[in-house]
């Protein structure tokens, strides 16, 4: 078993790199460095980056997978010595340096998993609000003559929420499987099909024993056709003013919203899809 302590960061290839690293900044990530062809990406949270942008090579979207702070060094060479691994102990060249192990599930993601990165000194947080005041409600009036005013621009991002895959609908039982048995995820909540009563989708928690965690940093769903799929990556900004202010920021760049913004009934995060 390896044990994780967070998420890390994810790792994508764009067909045009210089627009998605146009939009990943519109959307509230800082460029920290380019190096090897990739760029890497931060919030304003401890981890060195949180995103890898590299050019794809064939003109298509590939997600190059999700990576995973590991407890120990001992849990690196406990993921090294996985029949899944494809790769040994490395040392990263990335912001933050550490060493990193690599593994492949059963459905083609890579798996990744880090140790020993440099931490940055986190800022914040970070809001949009040129000045932090009270909030008023409709009874309880804490803010008396004062007015709230707001900066325009992207939503500062503070850390990678989570991220998920979908794999075909007869594959989830092993897809948790699989999972569960490489490292310390557990299950926090189920999407279950109101008809066959079958699970659809499982959000999954980091299992730190009596620690709380995030409701979920990763998820697994169900798909009908055969070719699994990463479904997105979610990260996480401070409060909801900032939130709307980069939605109306993204949609006065030109991109066109997918969904949101709204509320998850499962984990009552507020969302944004783009």
């Amino acid at each position: 078993m390896i044990r994780v302590t967070s998420l890390a960061h994810v790792h994508y290839a764009h067909p045009d790199l210089d627009k998605a690293i146009c939009f990943l900044q519109d959307f509230g990530l800082v460029v920290e460095a380019t190096v090897d062809g990739k760029t890497y990406l931060r919030g304003y949270g401890e981890q060195p980056f949180v995103y890898v942008a590299e050019q794809s090579t064939d003109g298509r979207r590939h997600f190059r997978g999700g990576y995973w702070v590991a407890e120990s060094r001992a849990d690196l060479e406990r993921a090294a010595a996985n029949p899944a691994a494809v790769s040994e102990i490395e040392e990263s060249s990335a912001p933050g340096g550490g060493e990193v192990v690599r593994l492949r599930d059963p459905w083609g993601f890579l798996v990744g998993f880090v140790h020993g990165q440099r931490l940055r000194e986190a800022e914040g947080p970070k809001r949009l609000e040129e000045k932090e005041t009270a909030a008023n409600e409709a009874v309880s009036k804490n803010r008396k003559g004062v007015f709230r005013r707001f900066q325009h621009g992207a939503s500062p991002i503070h850390k990678l929420g989570h991220y998920g895959i979908l794999v075909p609908k007869d594959q989830l039982d092993a897809a948790m499987r699989w999972y569960y048995g490489t490292m310390n995820l557990k299950p926090t909540d189920y999407v279950v099909d109101p008809e066959t009563k079958a699970v659809d989708s499982v959000f999954n928690h980091i299992d730190l024993g009596k620690e709380y965690t995030d409701h979920h940093s990763f998820f697994i769903s169900t798909l009908h056709g055969p070719k699994p799929y990463i479904h997105h990556s979610s990260f996480e900004v401070n409060d909801f003013d900032t939130q709307v202010l980069g939605h109306d920021w993204l949609q006065a760049k030109g991109y066109v919203n997918c969904w949101g913004i709204g509320r998850h009934v499962l984990g009552s995060q507020i969302f944004d899809y783009w």
